[in-house]
């Protein structure tokens, strides 16, 4: 499955790509010649290939802290967010950051795992959603780390949010626009509404992550949570990067 694809500023189109066997597993070892990319159905010619596993990450994880994870929800979710960031190779980057009505960094970019673990414990459940607002910052923060496209660490954002929206001035359209151009790989988490039956991720987080290349996930059970982190992990720690330059003369 891939995931991700965009457009650069030059005419190269970089892809990464993850490959998984007939039991979910991973694929290692793969080579060039055994992949195929279309565009518009026409075969286009592969002139960039970096092995499995040697893409470097820099992960944003944003964790819904309004009122309304109070309890066993903010638990579980510290739990699963700090299982993921334990299994990031040294190369990779992290930040951990919460919101509500305004996001909070709680640790900046960096490679200290024990610290960025740590920071998951200020995590306190108050106040509204801002999850808009939290995004643009994210996507602002990491922007600057994806410099170039085929050497520089890959952009994700990883959100887990129970709401919607309840307090932000930036509209959807805007964060959809920001990460697009960023170039972010965003995953999406929903947990069900407190006191709702569990329900399909809204539109704009689903779209968000289609958009991207990303998934988004609906959590019926908070038993869910750390498995799900786990595997995301799974498919980051391994992508193969390919890139081609487009054989049409239309840049669209």
């Amino acid at each position: 499955t891939a995931s991700a694809s965009f457009s650069s500023g030059v005419d190269l189109v970089p892809l990464e790509v993850c490959v998984r066997d007939r039991d979910g597993q991973p694929t290692a070892g793969l080579a060039a010649h055994e992949f195929l990319v279309l565009e518009n159905g026409v075969p286009q010619p592969i002139s960039f290939f970096s092995a499995e596993g040697r893409v470097r990450l820099a992960v944003s994880l944003l964790v819904d802290g309004s009122q309304s994870m109070a309890g066993a929800r903010l638990d579980r979710a510290k739990a699963a967010a700090a299982g993921f960031i334990a299994h990031l190779r040294p190369d990779d980057l992290v930040e951990v950051m919460s919101f509500n009505e305004r996001a909070n960094v709680r640790y900046p970019l960096g490679s200290d795992r024990e610290r960025a673990i740590a920071s998951l414990e200020r995590i306190q459940a108050t106040g509204m959603t801002g999850l808009y607002e939290a995004v643009l910052t994210a996507a602002g923060r990491l922007g600057d780390v994806q410099s170039d496209p085929l050497k520089s660490h890959r952009g994700v954002l990883i959100l887990l949010s129970d709401g919607e929206d309840t307090s932000s001035l930036p509209t959807f359209n805007d964060v959809l626009d920001d990460v697009r151009r960023r170039h972010l790989l965003v995953y999406t988490i929903s947990l069900p509404a407190v006191r709702r039956k569990p329900a399909p991720p809204g539109w704009q987080l689903t779209r968000l992550a289609r958009d991207t290349g990303g998934r988004s996930v609906a959590v019926q059970d908070l038993t869910e949570l750390e498995p799900l982190y786990k595997d995301i992990g799974v498919e980051l720690l391994h992508l193969y990067r390919l890139g081609y330059v487009p054989r049409s003369a239309i840049h669209d």
